[in-house]
């Protein structure tokens, strides 16, 4: 299982950045957990109106948390 992590940093002013935390996952394979990640990632610039971008995303395995 994975959880998506998203960080997206303003346009503007590139060292102001936020983490996003999935709130869906979490996923079964890494691969659907990428794909989760490039979701939020549109989502995000879209919601800001371009005022922030994603820089990156990392799928955080979540083995031995009781999920």
């Amino acid at each position: 299982m994975y959880k998506v992590i998203v960080l997206a940093c303003s346009t503007l002013v590139p060292q102001d950045c936020w983490e996003y935390h999935d709130t869906r996952g979490p996923y079964e394979t890494q691969e659907r957990c990428a794909s989760r990640a490039y979701d939020m990632s549109n989502d995000i610039a879209q919601y800001n109106k371009g005022k922030l971008m994603a820089k990156s995303f990392e799928c955080i395995p979540l083995i031995g948390k009781g999920l």
